[in-house]
């Protein structure tokens, strides 16, 4: 099992493409979520999904163990590795920092690129092609939720809205047409979706880890843009965390009081 240090990160960028970096369809990613309470990681290989693992929780230690898992399926283990992938949020302040941290590590160590995946994305790809919109949804806390809108047109997964902190009740008013939910905030809202939404509300499950779904997000349609610059790689965290909060409060205290 490998080992890597965390640290702050310096302007990092990579001018040209590593000589074993290629475009081609044999392609082999290795993918990382640790936005959601339960981490993932998924590898890649010939446009399918050859391994993936989930956590009990998104703690550096418990993902290193899933990328060491994932890599016994693969002869050569991260050397043979292209790139990598990571979901970028919204999600677990902590899990995000995590997740984002370990992907850097492994790019400096490889001077593989790499994809940011945004996670509700990862989520609504899950979803096999429907006619109905999809909102996939994460538990914010504060009893919100993260969620955004998406639906396939021609089997191709679009954004409709972009993504927002809500409600369970406003998302309810959000929604007037049947709509496909789905994600890891569901099950504590359930109930109050199905009951406030009626016939609108159409629950789906899930097949494949988040990891996995965006690593063939990052196959399919990004794959002919990969990113070697480590300051491109930032975290979406829709809303501001609570010592962020707690700071500007403070701040505007000072300023009223003159201190």
């Amino acid at each position: 099992m490998f080992t890597l240090v965390f640290k702050e990160f310096t302007h990092v960028v990579f001018t040209a493409l590593p000589p074993s970096f290629s475009l081609h369809k044999t392609m082999i990613l290795l993918g990382l979520d640790a936005s959601t309470p339960k981490g993932s990681v998924a590898l890649l290989q010939d446009g399918e999904i050859i391994a993936e693992s989930v956590a009990d929780s998104a703690f550096s230690d418990q993902l290193l163990v899933l990328i060491d898992t994932v890599l016994n399926a693969l002869e050569g283990g991260l050397d043979k590795v292209d790139g990598f992938c990571v979901t970028t949020g919204p999600g677990s302040f902590t899990g995000l920092r995590v997740g984002v941290s370990l992907i850097k590590g492994l790019v400096l160590a490889t001077e593989k690129p790499f994809w940011g995946i945004n996670t509700l994305e990862a989520y609504a790809n899950l979803v096999q092609p429907t006619s109905h919109p999809i909102s996939p949804i994460l538990d914010a806390r504060k009893k919100e939720v993260y969620t955004a809108r998406f639906k396939y047109i021609d089997d191709e997964l679009v954004r409709e809205t972009p993504d927002q902190a809500v409600s369970p009740q406003e998302l309810c008013e959000q929604t007037q047409e049947p709509t496909v939910f789905f994600g890891g905030g569901l099950e504590p809202y359930s109930e109050l979706l199905a009951s406030q939404l009626g016939d609108k509300f159409i629950a789906s499950t899930q097949n494949h880890t988040v990891a996995a779904s965006a690593t063939l997000l990052a196959y399919h349609r990004f794959r002919e843009n990969p990113c070697f610059d480590l300051d491109t790689l930032n975290i979406h965290y829709v809303r501001k965390s609570e010592a962020e909060l707690n700071s500007n409060i403070l701040n505007q205290e000072v300023i009223k009081h003159g201190h």
